[in-house]
């Protein structure tokens, strides 16, 4: 069941869109059964003065084994994905996936595909594009047209950067595949086609395997954004919040667990290069603040691994019970970036007047 706001603006008509695509899709999913969807309506209700409908996006969900003997997927994706110049994956916050390096690799090499992964994603890997967010920043509108992607391809959770969402928002793909394990519709960038409802490593070995004869030869695309990043430096600063994380960053032990606060602290962390084998971990979806220390806690009580936490003040002090704890390990190493109170929110324009 939904029910529709009466759009006034575009995103209220793209969130219109977007549930009542939810609730046909939500017809035949798993099952068979009614739906329904609230549409209210203004006075005067009588003036039909449009001459005609206008076309809307209709979002497609496939659900599928992902086998290489599977027709309903290779009819659908397999001749698409050839016919697109600019291909992206772009990978959120998700579990380190060590199985899946190597269908990542033969992926990229098979077809001219950029990879996008933020630090959250644990896929901190050679020719994956991680420093995108200032990569952005420093690009002109002209530039920021030459790399806009006319594939997209989503797979897994949270995505922090919030310049990515008003990119791709402004230059939005023909189509965005969103890659999900239970189908579930996630429309971050506004702009989704299809929902595959399959587990990512089960897609990229999927489309490493068919389309045996075709090869991307030269590669512009990703060596475009190859450019464009590596002329991107790291942050180099003097004493602050930004500089404290960049040196314990810098210090992380090999194998060791690294989790953020949310805020300044999680976006601050996207800035610096993290050696691979740290796991990284975020309590996103909350609100801002809520339970990253207590989090950070848990994960040191149950695990072997030596964790580090980066942590600003106001989430320090809105959770700084989950420390009185009997079961606290030693391994446990809190970095608290004290700058009395909230960073930022001094950078909101307009705070001050409020």
């Amino acid at each position: 069941s939904v029910h529709l706001p009466e759009p006034a603006t575009s995103e209220e008509e793209w969130y219109c869109n977007r549930l009542i695509n939810e609730a046909l899709l939500a017809t035949n999913h798993h099952g068979y059964g009614p739906v329904h969807i609230n549409i209210p309506i203004s006075e005067p209700l009588f003036q039909f003065n449009t001459p005609e409908l206008p076309t809307t996006r209709k979002i497609e969900r496939c659900f599928s084994s992902v086998s290489i003997e599977d027709d309903l997927l290779e009819c659908c994706y397999a001749n698409r994905i050839m016919s697109f110049q600019k291909r992206m994956i772009i990978i959120g916050q998700t579990y380190p996936w060590d199985y899946i390096e190597r269908d990542v690799e033969a992926f990229c090499n098979k077809y001219d595909c950029v990879i996008l992964a933020e630090t959250l994603s644990n896929q901190i890997r050679p020719g994956i594009i991680t420093n995108f967010d200032a990569l952005l920043y420093s690009l002109s509108e002209e530039e920021k047209k030459r790399l806009a992607p006319e594939l997209l391809i989503t797979v897994g959770g949270h995505i922090v950067s919030k310049r990515l969402k008003k990119f791709l928002r402004s230059y939005p793909p023909k189509e965005h595949w969103h890659v999900s394990r239970n189908g579930e519709i996630a429309d971050l960038f506004q702009c989704v086609t299809d929902v595959i409802e399959t587990s990512q490593l089960d897609l990229f070995f999927f489309f490493t395997e068919i389309n045996r004869t075709f090869h991307e030869e030269g590669k512009p695309y990703h060596k475009l954004w190859d450019h464009y990043s590596r002329a991107i430096p790291e942050p180099h600063v003097p004493f602050s919040d930004l500089y404290a994380i960049g040196q314990l960053i810098h210090s992380l032990p090999k194998k060791s667990a690294l989790h953020l606060g949310n805020s300044s602290s999680v976006r601050y962390a996207q800035l610096f290069q993290i050696d691979k084998s740290v796991k990284v971990y975020c309590n996103r979806g909350t609100s801002g603040i809520d339970g990253s220390l207590s989090t950070a806690v848990g994960y040191a009580a149950a695990s072997e691994d030596l964790t580090f936490l980066i942590i600003g003040d106001l989430s320090f002090f809105y959770d700084m019970n989950g420390l009185w704890n009997h079961q606290l390990n030693p391994r446990l190493r809190i970095l608290l970036n004290n700058n009395g109170g909230g960073e930022i929110f001094h950078a909101l324009p307009g705070l001050n007047k409020a």
